[in-house]
């Protein structure tokens, strides 16, 4: 039986927005949602000691603050799409803000096919942003040079010698950007990945040959609309990206992308310090596979009817990337809203113990608890490792109270882990509410990725819908947070089945 996926209350928060576009979605046998509601102030509740088998430490920081969930009917659409334009003055800003000797190389990576497309085949507009750029930089006494170098996916050959024509470099001048940019024909690459390895290598010749950009700082900006690519071979993306990040860890350079939601382009941002905009939608196509719970690669895949499910394709991510013996540390919301969830997470963990002995993993548990009682006043405790599935579920089923702030439980529970070297750690983050520091932590999202990152640990997450938009409706993770940590770390990002997403204006950051 197919049905409208909005008529349908099982389903409706876990669907994404094909309606508008007269799309139906075919499930089989849905299983009905339990929703609880919570208004008002939210008080703590007195805990009873662990069992003499499991030992807390306990943290609390923090103030009050109050949490109303909303009931309106929820619908799901697109993520906002960041303006091109005041993304590259935004990255202008950045650079001078970074820059230490005042001199800036400024490298373009541009799908020709999106430039074309953005801007109905002229060029005023990209040159109007990039004399924005201009400006930012003249106004910080930056001195800068700009190089533009396309590619493009339906080249039958890549085109012109990347030094003569392949490259267009000039310093300023803005006055002649027009006739260079309107008669350039060169492209160096037919694919995105292929086009920034081209960049560094033949860039780096131009940086030692005008020593006045010896030691400039270097920042790389993609352009495109499309996954990033290579004529290497298809799979060997990931091969490619590695030596990319390593070059340019070499070189100094920082890669901004303005693109897509993929997760290659995500994680190029991050590994390199830069930062990813997204300037378009991912293909209908991919949102249908989402919607058929099917497996896309490299692209986050958030929607499962059940939480049992969740858990059973995380512990087969697990088993197929973890060879060592295993430290999986559960990153546990213990707030009011996950009271009639736990007993779901508790069959979901028997499922995901019976994947990983099935694959004869070496894994024992932990787990970090965390909550804010009266609303602000940020608790997080920490249970290492080993506990055995049963362990897990008492400190689960604990009693539930306030809110929850998962910046916090990051920042104090993982550094204190403290994962043996020959044991690998990962962890598996639980809530239903949006990432936030506590009053008067001030942690911010830069800061809890980081330590993840130091602590080696692969992060999964079974995390929180997204705020309602002005609309009232659904955006998959529009903070980034949970989907770039999974991405960094190689992890997998679900929303948990249930959640409730408060609206955008109400969240407390």
């Amino acid at each position: 039986m197919t049905q409208n996926p909005l008529n349908n209350a099982s389903i409706y928060t876990y669907i994404p927005a094909f309606q508008s576009r007269g799309i139906t979605v075919q499930f089989d046998a849905p299983k009905p949602a339990t929703v609880a509601i919570s208004e008002g102030g939210l008080t703590a509740q007195k805990v009873t000691e662990p069992p003499p088998s499991v030992t807390d430490e306990t943290l609390q920081r923090g103030s009050e603050s109050k949490t109303t969930l909303q009931t309106e009917p929820i619908l799901v659409m697109d993520e906002p799409l960041a303006d091109i334009g005041q993304s590259l003055v935004e990255i202008a800003q950045r650079v001078s803000r970074q820059s230490t000797n005042q001199t800036v190389d400024l490298v373009f990576i541009v799908d020709w096919m999106l430039l074309v497309k953005k801007l109905d085949r002229r060029v005023e507009k990209f040159q109007r942003w990039i004399a924005d750029m201009a400006s930012v930089f003249d106004e910080s006494m930056i001195d800068y040079r700009v190089t533009f170098i396309y590619f493009q996916a339906d080249a039958s050959e890549a085109r012109g010698k990347p030094l003569e024509k392949g490259l267009l470099i000039f310093t300023r001048g803005w006055s002649r950007f027009s006739e260079k940019f309107l008669t350039f024909k060169g492209i160096v690459a037919r694919d995105g990945l292929d086009a920034i390895m081209t960049g560094l290598a033949e860039l780096e010749f131009s940086w030692e040959a005008e020593r006045h950009f010896l030691n400039t700082e270097k920042f790389f900006i993609v352009m495109t609309n499309k996954a990033l690519k290579t004529d290497w071979g298809i799979g060997r993306e990931n091969e490619l990206v590695e030596k990319i990040v390593d070059r340019c860890k070499q070189d100094g350079v920082q890669i901004n992308i303005l693109g897509i939601d993929e997760a290659v382009q995500i994680q190029l941002a991050n590994l390199t310090g830069g930062e990813w905009y997204q300037i378009e939608h991912m293909p209908l196509a991919e949102h249908e596979a989402l919607a058929k719970g099917e497996d896309l690669g490299n692209r986050p895949m958030p929607f499962l009817p059940r939480i049992d499910m969740v858990f059973e394709r995380i512990a087969q991510h697990i088993a197929k990337t973890v060879t060592q013996p295993v430290d999986i540390v559960f990153i546990f919301d213990s707030s009011l809203s996950m009271e009639n969830k736990v007993e779901e997470i508790c069959t979901g963990l028997d499922r995901l113990v019976h994947v990983l002995d099935g694959g004869g993993l070496d894994s024992r548990f932990g787990v970090i608890r965390f909550w804010a009682a009266g609303g602000g006043r940020s608790s997080v405790t920490i249970t290492k490792p080993p506990l055995n599935a049963e362990q897990v579920k008492k400190l689960f089923r604990r009693s539930k109270r306030g809110s929850a702030h998962l910046l916090d439980a990051i920042m104090e529970g993982v550094p204190k882990l403290q994962t043996p070297d020959d044991r690998q750690l990962v962890l598996i983050i639980v809530t239903d509410e949006l990432p936030s520091s506590g009053p008067g932590t001030g942690y911010t999202y830069t800061e809890a990725i980081e330590v993840v990152r130091r602590a080696g640990a692969q992060t999964n997450i079974i995390g929180a819908a997204v705020p309602l938009g002005p609309e009232g409706g659904v955006l998959v993770d529009a903070d980034k947070f949970q989907r770039r940590i999974t991405v960094v770390t190689n992890g997998k990002y679900y929303i948990i089945p249930g959640a409730i997403p408060p609206r955008s204006g109400d969240r407390n950051r």
